[in-house]
């Protein structure tokens, strides 16, 4: 044992230094001590609690696509600008053109619905590995299990959800609430101030928030057994941080062959896939504000895995990512060889899975790449494949056409589609004639379908070219670039097999669960970062930097008149520190897609910011959590309530939130 103390000692440093870890509620009395230690003021039980309420009673998982948090008595919710973005689009027009404005109720009445949103919350989770996987018939025992816990509370849904790799499972009861109003929203020029240029990256200026409220069944404003307090206090560099959310997917445990093809292949292959979409696109919404309202929600959607692929790559390759996996593997292989066990069980692994992966991989990015040209390049060609699958089919096209620009459609296909061909030319034969007749073709078929559709006389029969060749590429896509359904099975049982081997070779260290779109802890520190060579962030902007940032008119940097009048006067309420407005703040908590959000937590559990982004050096968080640069983004909870107190005048929200000035 002697021999591993040294590469011991490194990991448990990194671990007290990094708070790596996306850690499940029910277990953190495992995490308590490091966390107080930090300076967490609050038990196991007021986090999690099954007897009491407790924080998770306040966090939910917004759309099943972000989180938020209630912040009253009467159901606001607080989530970022870019998750309620695209109901704030829905009720824009021209007219009253919400995403440019902002759109706020002057009281519950004014508030309006959001057909097709909900909230969904956490009630309780409870392992049943032995249970259910214990069992000579699992599948009978899990839904058995499910049956029952249905008949004792049928007001609950019910899910059984794999861990660790599926070694581990857990059931997961929730409460889903269907009825969410937009409250309020600010303008785009504060809700997604730098927009792309300033996605992804740090110093940052944005009030990326927006409100909602959640109300019951009788139509009356849900009351949560548990809301955050709201702390408007002075902030101190390297005080206890913790984010409360609904991360969406990470790969923690990869090889670093498997590291490897997915950062410098298959993103990379995105990455030039994206870009020339979004060029087509950044260039026709600068010119037409028709058609920037129209792509605004697609563009940002497409940028957003864009920007983050990028820095996954520069991210890896300056952090070293894939020679720290290296090690690791060469560390495990030596603790392995010196313990008979393991190695009778496990010696063969890391070869296993490097067959599999060249086995595999090839038709896997195959199959994602066709899903970058035809379900997130082509919009006629998503659209054409869902639809009437809802049962809608009017209410899908005019939505469809109410977003749509025909010659921006048509420039996009011709170039998706010469990139498609050159790498899936056996698609050219589902075409009609050239791909510039072809284009013009479906474009010619959609105008047809919209103004049937104004009649009420629409169908995919006015879409012969279109259904055809979706039809088609899709058939292709489903007999040709489908994996064998056991070399799927093999991916995930040897992943998890992979992690259940780590964990016993590395006993002391302590291992998470990837995230998996369920409600998870992760803490670590308000603290700036060196990211690389002269480069240094620290942990805090402010409305200065947004006024110095400021260029009239542009797309990305306008600052709203009240908001400039508002600094001149410095007329900043309780909301100032040393008389500036701080805006955003960087930490070290560990985060991931759908982490947007999720409230940043004291130690006291109170809300002193909103997650919406992390730095551009750190996007590989999650495939390689790096502790010298991954940083997550907040907007700081003051500006928050600085926009919509001084510049909303919108005090009936703030006299129903609970604020803690100490």
């Amino acid at each position: 044992m002697k021999k591993y103390l040294p590469i011991v000692l490194i990991i448990l440093s990194l671990a007290a230094k990094a708070k790596e870890g996306m850690w499940i509620p029910m277990l953190l009395n495992n995490n308590i001590a490091e966390m107080q230690a930090m300076g967490c003021e609050l038990s196991a039980e007021e986090i999690y609690s099954i007897n009491q309420s407790s924080l998770k009673d306040a966090i939910v998982s917004f759309g099943g696509f972000c989180t938020g948090e209630f912040i009253s008595s009467k159901g606001l919710v607080l989530t970022n600008h870019h998750c309620g973005y695209g109901q704030i689009q829905k009720h824009s027009s021209i007219e009253n053109n919400y995403l440019k404005d902002g759109f706020w109720a002057n009281s519950m009445a004014e508030e309006l619905k959001n057909p097709g949103l909900f909230v969904e919350q956490l009630v309780y989770m409870e392992e049943v590995t032995n249970e259910v996987f214990g069992t000579a018939d699992a599948e009978s025992a899990a839904a058995a299990l499910l049956a029952q816990k249905e008949a004792e509370d049928p007001a609950l849904l019910y899910e059984i959800v794999p861990f660790f790799g599926g070694n581990r499972y857990f059931l997961l009861a929730t409460v889903k609430f269907k009825d969410v109003r937009l409250v309020g929203a600010p303008p785009s020029s504060i809700g997604k101030f730098g927009a792309d240029t300033d996605n992804w990256v740090f110093p940052r200026h944005t009030g990326d928030f927006s409100l909602f409220r959640v109300y019951d069944e009788q139509g009356q404003p849900y009351a949560p057994a548990r809301h955050l307090t709201i702390n408007i206090a002075p902030r101190t560099e390297g005080e206890f941080t913790m984010v409360f959310g609904y991360p969406g997917r990470t790969q923690e445990y990869l090889t670093a062959l498997e590291l490897d093809h997915l950062v410098n292949v298959q993103n990379a292959r995105f990455v030039e896939i994206r870009e020339a979409i979004l060029g087509i696109m950044d260039k026709y919404m600068r010119a037409d504000e028709q058609v920037k309202l129209h792509y605004a929600s697609k563009y940002a959607s497409l940028a957003n895995a864009w920007k983050k692929w990028k820095g996954q790559i520069e991210g890896i390759e300056y952090s070293n990512g894939i020679d720290r996996k290296r090690r690791l593997e060469a560390e495990f292989t030596a603790r392995i060889a010196n313990d008979p066990v393991l190695w009778e069980k496990y010696s063969a692994l890391l070869g296993t899975l490097t067959t599999h992966h060249v086995k595999t991989a090839d038709k896997q990015l195959d199959r994602n790449e066709f899903l970058e040209y035809f379900y997130y390049g082509l919009e006629w060609s998503n659209f054409v494949m869902r639809y009437g699958n809802n049962g809608k089919s009017q209410e899908q096209i005019a939505q469809f056409a109410q977003n749509f620009d025909r010659k921006v459609s048509e420039e996009i296909s011709l170039k998706v589609l010469e990139m498609a061909f050159e790498r899936f030319p056996e698609l050219e034969q589902f075409m009609d004639g050239g791909v510039h007749e072809f284009v013009s073709t479906v474009h010619d078929e959609l105008d047809q379908l919209f103004q049937a559709n104004e009649q009420g006389g629409a169908s995919l029969e006015l879409l012969p070219a279109a259904d055809h060749f979706v039809t088609e590429a899709y058939n292709y896509w489903r007999t040709e670039l489908t994996p064998d359904p056991d070399d799927a099975q093999l991916s995930s049982i040897y992943y998890g097999t992979y992690l259940k081997a780590l964990q016993e070779a590395f006993p002391e260290r302590a291992f998470y669960a990837d995230a998996n779109s369920t409600l998870r802890v992760t803490y670590g520190k308000l603290e700036g970062v060196s990211p690389r060579d002269a480069v240094s962030y620290r942990t805090t902007t402010y409305l200065d930097g947004v006024i110095a940032k400021y260029q009239p008119g542009d797309y990305e940097f306008d600052v709203p008149q009240k908001l400039l009048d508002l600094y001149d006067r410095k007329d900043f309420g309780p909301y100032a520190e040393n008389g500036k407005v701080p805006v955003c703040n960087i930490a070290s908590n560990h985060t991931t897609g759908w982490n947007s959000g999720s409230p940043v937590l004291n130690g006291r559990g109170e809300l002193i910011g909103l997650n919406f982004d992390r730095i551009w050096e750190g996007t590989m968080s999650d495939v390689n959590f790096d502790a010298e640069i991954c940083r997550n983004i907040m907007v700081d909870s003051r500006y928050v309530l600085f926009i919509i107190d001084k510049f909303a005048g919108q005090t009936w929200l703030i006299e129903e939130m609970t604020l803690n000035e100490g």
